[in-house]
């Protein structure tokens, strides 16, 4: 049924958990899994006086952040014989860049986490699982 599940990554409790189910699927139905983690490179544009200093801090803790995440779910992949290819991706929007890797790798499932944001924190901040769910083309699990 699946032949390629994406699994977008960004390290939390609950990617973990998104991981732990893709690798289920993809062992259940012998498909590759794709792993990716989506870097913003330029989190402070609109804050131009933020410095070079925050900057950095940011791509170094958000470069952490995806390794982290991509080796705990290619190791949870790798213990249970699934084969995997795991990408760091440097864009902006990271709903659109999933959308379009899933489409570019011939995905046909994403499996991903929520980190159920409701009221203000949703409208302010916005969820990229709302947004995958709403642009793909493809089936999207997610995973609250």
């Amino acid at each position: 049924m699946f032949k390629k599940i994406l699994l977008p990554t960004d390290g939390s409790s609950i990617a973990g958990r998104a991981a732990q189910v893709a690798v289920d699927l993809a062992q259940r139905y012998g498909a590759i899994l794709e792993i990716v983690s989506v870097i913003d490179p330029m989190p402070f544009l609109s804050f131009p006086d933020a410095g070079g200093a925050a900057l950095a801090y940011y791509l170094d803790a958000a470069e952490q952040g995806a390794k982290e995440g991509l080796a705990f779910a290619e190791g949870l992949a790798k213990a249970a014989g699934v084969s995997c290819v795991c990408h760091v991706l440097r864009e902006a929007a990271a709903a659109r860049t999933i959308i379009e890797h899933a489409q570019a790798s011939a995905c046909d499932l994403i499996v991903m986490g929520s980190h159920g944001r409701r009221g203000l924190d949703a409208v302010l901040l916005g969820s990229v699982a709302q947004k995958v769910l709403t642009l793909a083309k493809i089936p999207v699990f997610v995973v609250k």
